[in-house]
């Protein structure tokens, strides 16, 4: 099939030639130029781009050769097939035209029958050439682009460079710097291992750095395979640049395993770190809460000042020669930590420190250390803030054999150390770790039953109840209301783990309002006090919660006493609690008032209480056996006369030694409460001990000791 139109360029000084070619071209169907010399064929191929030359290379003016050359130099001239005409026997010139350029030759006298046929082979032939051509450049940029270079390794254990190095891993290179085999440029620190993959001769896929002479590096990841032919063995080898891809790692391994605000390691890391860490080897783990958590009118950014240099103190005291243990290290690998000694950031107001470097049993005086350099005042938005933090060592194997547990036994440690002396610092022994899961076992057992009790009575979980005693009439006019579990005392619990607290508390005010209903059936009407942390009543719906119980029981708010046992906490520990919390707590106790409820305080400190009297809406300050034996009489008289003035009742309960009342003799108290004035019972004994009035009843005497006579009766 004719090919259409293509246009052919015929160069030749000889008339007959030209003439000839072009008349066996044009009948097969191609558009034949001509042109008679080398000025005209290059003007010819300026202005019409024929596809293919038919060049002799004998011409006047400017010869074959140079025509081919300049040709080639222009735009496109790369791709045009160039047929040089020579002699038979003239096989110098077909040598110097193919260097000039040429893509085939023909001999002359041309054979016109065949010349249309080995033009298109020889389209054909510089077609794929081309294209070859254009495939290794594209290849070449692909490889230069992907920073790719390749490799082999003969039976001579010669190193040979497939593709330039410096175009992938180092283009900055100096021009004709002479290349090296690939060993001269592996890092100094990963020499030893590549050099022994490679002498191997094996098949591998490794990762390491190179290095240059201008200082840089690169992370490469390299893959070789061996291929067996006829010239033997030969190891083919690919290596990849990855350093961006590690820089990625690195930046993921950032914010996955260190923490935003110090850049130190988080908690995620030092568990990594623990899984791979030596079991044979001692450790001492020191937990430290901060306790910048308790410092609630400190904004957040000069709470995150106080972090870090708090941070800072403790990595420059145990660090030791390890200088990568800074803030905002680095992001190293888990295999990277290989210092005795690393500190982690393991929560919002935690701080850990893991070493190998001590004995066991010396815990205790680097913690020490620690505690009087977090104990110098902070330089923190243009004040000074002292911190109270709180320490706890634990040591590995012994008491703690499980090595992942360890910092947790520390922490929880740190936990339990306040009022520890020195300095809030608790250092973890075989009995108090043996307690402490003694504890967990029974919180958890605890809260199944309180699950289980929410849906029906459950016999190890009820409530006692203990007479409330008027002290002008000696008589029985309510009960205080005391949850109790056969599996253990409740208080433990209750103080270290506010949740669980506040889920006793809950079920206890929905329990005491069940049992009150039988009482009230059989006549008996007691007022009934529960006592509720202030958690408890600042939880949304808490107040139509309480009202909606005391309805569905039948019972009177006239017949309900509400008994905060703790207030929101302050700033520092112990002073006044914060206002707008306060205020909160303030608004729920106003609706459970205003609805017939009677709000009693407990008075725990002598930093509180004495605000919150004028800023609660409350009916009664109520005096325990440990306010009044710690703060003595003189206090206890100067905030009876306080509540006194502003209208409020004073009641004494959990009272069990005389001489803790007769502290109170002075005092005009209305309420008397506790075991010295009768045992406690069990809901369905209530109604019996209250008819009763017998001295010696279900309560033992509801009659006050001796010397009580004086008390004066107020409103109950």
């Amino acid at each position: 099939m004719p090919d259409p139109r293509i246009r052919i360029l015929v160069v030749d000084d000889d008339f007959a030639t030209r003439l000839l070619a072009s008349e066996a071209l044009l009948a097969d169907g191609f558009e034949p130029l001509e042109a008679e010399d080398g000025r005209e064929a290059i003007d010819q191929y300026d202005r019409t781009a024929p596809a293919v030359i038919l060049l002799d290379v004998n011409l006047p003016d400017i010869d074959g050769y140079e025509v081919c050359r300049r040709i080639r130099l222009r735009a496109g001239g790369e791709v045009t097939a160039i047929i040089v005409m020579t002699a038979t026997d003239d096989i110098s010139a077909v040598e110097r035209a193919f260097a000039a350029g040429a893509t085939d030759f023909l001999t002359k006298p041309l054979n016109l029958p065949l010349l249309a046929h080995r033009v298109r082979f020889t389209r054909r032939a510089a077609a794929a050439q081309i294209a070859a051509r254009a495939a290794a450049t594209r290849l070449t940029r692909a490889q230069r682009l992907a920073r790719l270079v390749h490799w082999q390794i003969g039976d001579d254990d010669q190193f040979a460079w497939a593709t330039d190095p410096f175009a992938a891993f180092w283009p900055d290179a100096p021009a004709g710097r002479p290349v090296e085999p690939l060993a001269a440029y592996v890092h100094p620190g990963d020499r030893e291992r590549v050099a022994a993959v490679l002498a191997s001769r094996a098949e591998h896929q490794i990762e390491f750095r190179l290095q240059f002479p201008d200082g840089s590096e690169r992370f490469v990841r390299q893959d070789a395979e061996l291929e067996f032919g006829r010239g033997g063995i030969v190891l083919i080898g690919a290596t990849i640049d990855i350093t961006e891809m590690k820089h990625a790692e690195q930046q993921i391994a950032q914010l996955a395993f260190y923490d935003d605000l110090t850049g130190i390691p988080n908690r995620p890391l030092v568990e990594r770190y623990l899984r791979r860490a030596d079991r044979a080897a001692p450790r001492t783990a020191i937990a430290i809460e901060l306790g910048t958590s308790r410092l609630d009118r400190l904004q957040a950014p000069a709470r995150d000042a106080l972090i870090r240099a708090a941070t800072a103190r403790v990595i420059e005291r145990v660090r030791g020669t390890d200088l990568d243990n800074r803030l905002d290290q680095p992001a190293r690998s888990v295999e990277a930590f290989t210092a005795a000694t690393l500190v982690a950031r393991t929560g919002p107001d935690e701080l850990l420190v893991l070493t190998t470097e001590l004995t066991a049993g010396s815990g205790a005086a680097w913690a020490h250390h620690l505690a009087v350099a977090l104990a110098a005042p902070f330089a923190v938005s243009g004040g000074h803030i002292v911190l109270r933090p709180r320490i706890g060592v634990a040591d590995y194997p012994d008491p703690v054999a499980d090595l992942r547990r360890l910092p947790d036994h520390a922490l929880a440690a740190a936990h339990d150390a306040e009022g520890s002396a020195p300095g809030n610092l608790l250092v973890l022994t075989a009995r108090a770790r043996d307690e402490r899961a003694r504890q967990l076992e029974l919180a958890t057992e605890l809260s199944f039953t309180l699950e289980t009790a929410a849906l029906a009575p459950h016999p190890a979980l009820t409530i006692d109840y203990t007479p409330r005693l008027d002290p002008a009439t000696r008589r029985l006019f309510g009960v205080r209301a005391r949850p109790r579990w056969r599996a253990a005392d409740l208080a433990p619990l209750a103080v270290r783990d506010p949740g669980l607290r506040d889920r006793l508390a809950a079920w206890t005010l929905a329990q005491a309002c069940r049992d009150a209903g039988p009482w009230l059936a059989a006549g008996i009407a007691l007022r009934l006090a529960i006592e509720l942390p202030y958690t408890q009543v600042t939880r949304p719906g808490f107040a139509d919660d309480l009202l909606r119980c005391l309805a569905d029981h039948q019972l009177e708010p006239l017949l309900f006493d509400l008994e905060l046992v703790d207030l929101p906490p302050g700033l520092p520990p112990g002073a006044a609690a914060d206002p707008a919390e306060l205020a909160e707590l303030a608004a729920a106790l106003h609706v459970v008032r205003d609805a017939g409820v009677r709000v009693a305080l407990a008075c725990v400190d002598e930093r509180r209480s004495l605000g919150e009297l004028c800023r609660l809406p409350l009916d009664t300050l109520r005096l325990v056996p440990t306010a009044i034996d710690r703060l003595g009489a003189p206090f206890i008289a100067t905030i009876s006369a306080i509540a006194r003035g502003l209208g409020l009742r004073i009641a004494a309960v959990d009272l069990t030694a005389a001489t803790t009342l007769a502290a109170l003799e002075s005092l005009d108290i209305h309420e008397l409460a506790g075991p010295l004035f009768g045992a406690s019972v069990e809901a369905a004994g209530v109604p019996a001990a209250a008819a009763d009035p017998a001295p010696r009843s279900r309560f033992d005497s509801l009659a006050p000791p001796t010397g009580a006579e004086h008390f004066v009766v107020g409103d109950l």
